[in-house]
């Protein structure tokens, strides 16, 4: 039996040629992984950007579209409105006292029974998306033009700034009777 040499005499130096190719190849490989992310990395940011700005829009219309489905089904109905700069009191049909309220950022309902319900203010639908209120176009939160109660919000989402206006009119159909 006659054992073969595994190692002949130029084995070392081809061993190391192809070591050196080897790390060639890694070395350019981890190039241009670093190279692809240092390319996609922006785009990945933006995405997450426009994702968080697109569910701060949709948590503003969702509370816009709550604002004005309150404030449209309460003020229709009311009667004998007693309007100022930043609330609005009424009679419903049942004889009930209610209105709304504007006070430090945040839309207050007034409930039957005399207590205050926040309509805003607290944390939305998106994580750390809190709401405030603000006039629009410099005019009072709420006010009464002829027949009509006239409302002028401005939603502002406090961390990014993106706003929502919401102007309402509304006439009521309780007005003529009494």
């Amino acid at each position: 039996m006659k054992v073969a040499n595994r190692f002949s005499v130029g084995a070392w130096g081809r061993f190391r040629r192809r070591n050196g190719w080897m790390m060639m190849d890694m070395l350019l490989a981890m190039t241009f992984v670093v190279l692809a992310v240092t390319a996609f990395l922006p785009l990945m940011s933006q995405t997450v950007s426009f994702d968080r700005r697109a569910h701060i829009q949709e948590a503003l219309l969702r509370q816009a579209v709550s604002i004005e489905a309150t404030l449209f089904q309460e003020l229709v109905y009311g009667q004998e409105w007693d309007v100022s700069f930043d609330s609005i009191r009424f009679t419903t049909p049942q004889g009930r006292r209610k209105g709304f309220l504007v006070h430090g950022d945040v839309l207050f309902v007034r409930l039957s029974d005399g207590t205050y319900q926040p309509l805003t203010g607290g944390v939305g639908t998106v994580k750390g998306c809190r709401i405030l209120i603000y006039p629009y176009d410099k005019r009072p939160f709420f006010s009464q033009e002829g027949q009509a109660v006239a409302v002028f919000l401005l939603l502002v989402e406090e961390e990014s700034g993106l706003s929502l206006p919401i102007t309402l009119m509304v006439t009521s159909l309780n007005e003529g009777r009494r």
